[in-house]
């Protein structure tokens, strides 16, 4: 299957003006923003830097994944927490927005049928596009952990975007009692393909799905960004393979890749 997607736009900065500005649950944001010029659709796991036009403190861009990618049109769904997701949080319609993006490589196209999608919060925003793009050519699962009472807002939003979605709690008042990972970790196999992004804890953890069979782990890792085009190097990991920068070699990444290689029974 090749839709194209995972494959890098070119990051540039563009001007655009906020639609809307929707709260989504405590400290959750969902906005829409109006570029001045058409951009490619990016792919799920892409992301853009956005900023108050003008406004040069807080200096840099807050990175955000793309929910909604295409023409004119980005959505964006983020948790206010410093100063700049608080500024972007505060605007109103008719603001105006300096983005840079696409940026980063997102999630390839599925080599199989089957796909399980694995988010910790926030970590759901790249999937909502992915589920939008894939349609109906491959078989998706969806699996959602958040703490658990006071997220009901935000997890009937989800379940709005992604219908059927899995839903775990900590405390378990939402879904099933959890994490996301034990629960995921029931659906994998063979043939099945996993994405997962959130905290890295988490991620970390779903090495385990190897054992289950599982064909492919793929995790877009979230990191402080600077410049988003690989200059400033303030993304840098480091890997079992050297030093990354998130923002260009990532955010997407085989989970092999930036952890080891995975325990197998």
């Amino acid at each position: 299957m090749d839709s194209g997607m995972g494959k890098p736009g070119s990051p540039a900065d563009r001007k655009g003006s906020l639609v809307f500005s929707r709260k989504v649950g405590e400290n959750c944001r969902h906005i829409a923003v109006e570029l001045s010029e058409a951009t490619a659709p990016s792919a799920p796991g892409q992301f853009f830097l956005v900023r108050e036009w003008g406004v040069f403190d807080p200096l840099l861009g807050r990175p955000l994944a793309s929910t909604v990618s295409g023409n004119c049109r980005l959505e964006f769904l983020f948790q206010v927490t410093g100063r700049g997701t608080s500024r972007l949080a505060s605007l109103t319609p008719g603001a105006a927005l300096e983005l840079r993006g696409p940026c980063g490589n997102g999630f390839p196209a599925p080599v199989g049928e089957k796909l399980l999608l694995v988010a910790g919060t926030l970590g759901i925003a790249p999937f909502l596009g992915a589920v939008s793009a894939l349609g109906e050519k491959v078989d998706v699962t969806a699996v959602l952990g958040v703490p658990g009472r006071g997220w009901e807002p935000f997890t009937e939003w989800c379940e709005d975007k992604i219908p059927g979605i899995r839903l775990n709690s900590d405390d378990g008042s939402l879904g099933r009692r959890g994490d996301p990972v034990e629960d995921s970790l029931t659906l994998v196999g063979p043939g099945r393909e996993l994405w997962g992004c959130g905290p890295e804890a988490m991620l970390r953890e779903l090495g385990r799905a190897y054992e289950k069979g599982c064909e492919k782990v793929l995790v877009s890792l979230e990191r402080r960004m600077g410049c988003g085009i690989g200059g400033c190097l303030s993304c840098s990991i480091t890997t079992p393979s050297g030093m990354k920068r998130v923002c260009v070699d990532g955010p997407v990444f085989d989970w092999r890749e930036v952890f080891g290689e995975p325990l197998r029974n």
